[in-house]
């Protein structure tokens, strides 16, 4: 009611809205800032220990891949260049084809070694020798020109029923398989700015320690030879070629010179250079192919004349 008095003594009464209005009134600037400085306080000390952790995980993953090439890179890089040397030569000016006596006493197809397939307009400089072997498969030419073992054929029937033999291994496979002990890929992981990130550089050096790097211990371990086909450009390709784009395959297609070199890895001798068109018809038996699988059958012929061919050249005279 209007005029009512309020209960007890009025100083109390006055102190009590005096604390009602103080309670809903809006904080002071020192409470905000000392609240803002609290919440910085603690970022801080947050991001000092986040970027703690995430240098320790760092610095431990680069011990550990700093670790695998001293011990694998002292053997793949030696390995790695010289391949890449000869090939670089051999994409030069053709001297001329070179059969050793050596080569005719030693049939290497059922040994372990390193099979390289690239255009000669690829090979420039070692990065371009790398790019392209990224697109380097087995293809009609090991197919055909190399055997393998009864344990080997059968260890491969049982894993994926591939047509062609697992052997030789590609050079694609050691680049990839040696990917983590690269500065390109250490420049990663110390630009690495998450702990998210780092986790999954550590997954990849994970699994490359697990299966990548045996793999390449494997290789530099037990190649016994180099064999490199280098495909020479013809005009006739760009027809059969997506946008007249010269690639490995639409050269596969048509009849087309290629240089063959064969090196022995453990003397490091050069054993043979060859130069050979392979070139074949496909013979069906009436049934109706359709295109892909008729230039699949093509490039396969074109790749076995051309290994029939250097056979010839390479076999053993008890043959």
């Amino acid at each position: 009611m209007a005029g009512e008095r309020p209960r007890g003594l009025t100083s109390i009464a006055d102190a009590r809205d005096q604390r009602k209005s103080k309670k809903f009134s809006r904080p002071s600037t020192n409470a905000i800032l000392a609240a803002v400085g609290g919440a910085l306080v603690v970022l801080v000390i947050y991001y000092f220990a986040s970027k703690s952790s995430l240098d320790t995980a760092r610095t431990q993953l680069l011990a550990e891949q700093h670790a695998a090439k001293a011990i694998v890179g002292a053997e793949w890089y030696p390995l790695r260049d010289k391949l890449e040397k000869l090939t670089l030569e051999a994409a030069g000016p053709y001297p001329g084809d070179m059969v050793d006596k050596e080569a005719y006493g030693w049939d290497f197809r059922s040994l372990p070694g390193i099979y390289l397939r690239m255009r000669v307009a690829q090979a420039k400089d070692a990065s371009s020798i790398r790019r392209a072997a990224q697109d380097s498969l087995r293809d009609g030419f090991t197919g055909c020109l190399f055997r393998e073992t009864n344990a080997a054929a059968q260890a491969r029937v049982a894993n994926d029923g591939g047509v062609f033999a697992e052997h030789p291994w590609n050079l694609r496979q050691a680049y990839q398989s040696t990917r983590v002990m690269e500065e390109a890929w250490e420049g990663e992981v110390k630009a690495a700015g998450d702990d998210l990130r780092l986790r999954v550089f550590k997954q990849q050096y994970e699994k490359a320690k697990r299966e990548e790097i045996p793999l390449a211990i494997d290789i530099v371990k037990r190649s016994q030879f180099f064999m490199l086909v280098l495909d020479e450009d013809v005009d006739e390709a760009r027809a059969v070629s997506d946008g007249g784009v010269l690639t490995n395959e639409s050269l596969q297609l048509v009849a087309h010179p290629a240089r063959v070199v064969l090196v022995n890895l453990k003397t490091g001798a050069t054993l043979a250079r060859l130069r050979r068109t392979g070139s074949a018809d496909v013979v069906t038996t009436g049934a109706i192919l359709d295109p892909e699988t008729q230039e699949a059958l093509k490039r396969q012929v074109n790749n076995c004349s051309l290994a029939q061919q250097v056979w010839i050249a390479l076999k053993p005279a008890k043959d």
